[in-house]
């Protein structure tokens, strides 16, 4: 688990709010080894290729966004203060008092404003995003210097260990699957691969589920599995809606992922005695399987997810547990002999 909680650990420190993908060094030299192709496309999405010693292997796209929601400056004001604008889904619930980091010129540190409750009229109530502003403590003139309309902020980056393998951070939705992408990649066996594998870390899921659609019109892949995080279970969520920590990743059932690929690899893993879960998505699934799913002339295409506590806010939880089941997953799929 310590491998994975490093890795984890320094993909949540990377600024990569939707459409402004900042991927620096996500692999070491010495996993870069263990690839065939490394590159990143034309909308910011990053491209992992390791190929199968079997010949005429067919090919298997794998995608985890990598992209996470954050803010945009929409205007400088006066006393140090920023108005913004959301990229993606936020819940302006837990805005007040968060901390983030803009990025002008400089990086800087801010806090989004809240009201005392001594002072709030006619009770607590959900703040709209344009009630609320970012308070740097830098003085006008300087701000204006530094920070420019269209600069982007983010949920200040921080990384906490719970008790029993959990983990709290920015940005696990969906960088938990993609680093679980990377557990495996990089230590699969090429002689095990019954796939040309592909691994997609795409960019603008939030805004968007462009990134590997578009990916897949060059690999043209025979199978493609998305992976992206679930709600975990909890008060008020719906029991086919949701996945239990530390019970393993899901296999999702849902009318755009295919139903004969999703039933092999349930019979798959049952048969290697892997945990996993299931969980009930009978319209769309919210995720990049939906574009990917009819993307160029159709892909054959299913669905695995990680639990995840708190999606969308500055305190994400996740297990390491799940992450691994997740790899295992994977790696099961991929060097399956009989799976269409």
């Amino acid at each position: 688990m310590e491998k994975i909680k490093e890795r984890l650990k320094s993909l949540c420190a990377l600024g990569t709010v939707s459409g402004h993908e900042r991927l620096i060094d996500v692999l070491t030299g010495e996993e870069k080894a263990f690839l065939d192709k490394i590159e990143y496309d034309k909308i910011g999405s990053l491209l992992l290729v390791k190929k199968s010693n079997k010949p005429n292997a067919k090919k298997i796209l794998i995608d985890a966004h990598i992209d996470i929601v954050g803010f945009m400056v929409t205007e400088v004001l006066e006393g140090g203060f920023l108005r913004f604008v959301n990229i993606g889904g936020l819940d302006t619930r837990v805005l007040p008092s968060t901390h983030v980091c803009v990025f002008g010129k400089e990086k800087i540190n801010g806090v989004i404003t809240s009201t005392p409750p001594h002072l709030r009229v006619g009770g607590v109530k959900v703040p709209k995003i344009e009630e609320l502003l970012i308070d740097t403590g830098i003085p006008t003139d300087e701000l204006k210097e530094l920070v420019s309309i269209g600069d982007i902020a983010m949920y200040k980056p921080y990384f906490t260990e719970l008790q029993n393998n959990y983990v709290c951070a920015v940005g696990l939705d969906d960088k938990s699957c993609a680093c679980a992408i990377l557990d495996f990649i990089t230590s699969v066996d090429k002689g095990e691969l019954e796939y040309d594998v592909y691994a997609s870390l795409s960019a603008q899921e939030e805004t968007g589920k462009c990134g590997p659609a578009r990916l897949a019109f060059d690999i043209d892949p025979d199978i493609a599995i998305t992976t992206d995080v679930n709600f975990a279970s909890g008060e008020g969520i719906k029991e086919r809606e949701s996945i239990e920590c530390e019970k393993g990743a899901s296999v999702d059932i849902s009318s755009l992922t295919n139903r004969s690929l999703t039933r092999n690899i349930i019979k798959l893993l049952k048969d290697k005695g892997i945990e996993f879960q299931l969980v009930c998505e009978p319209s769309y699934t919210g995720t990049n399987n939906d574009a990917l799913s009819i993307s160029g002339k159709g892909i054959r295409t299913a669905l695995m997810s990680i639990p995840l506590k708190a999606m969308h806010s500055p305190s994400e939880i996740v297990n390491l547990k799940d992450i691994k089941s997740l790899s295992r997953m994977l790696k099961a799929v991929c060097c399956a002999k009989e799976l269409l």
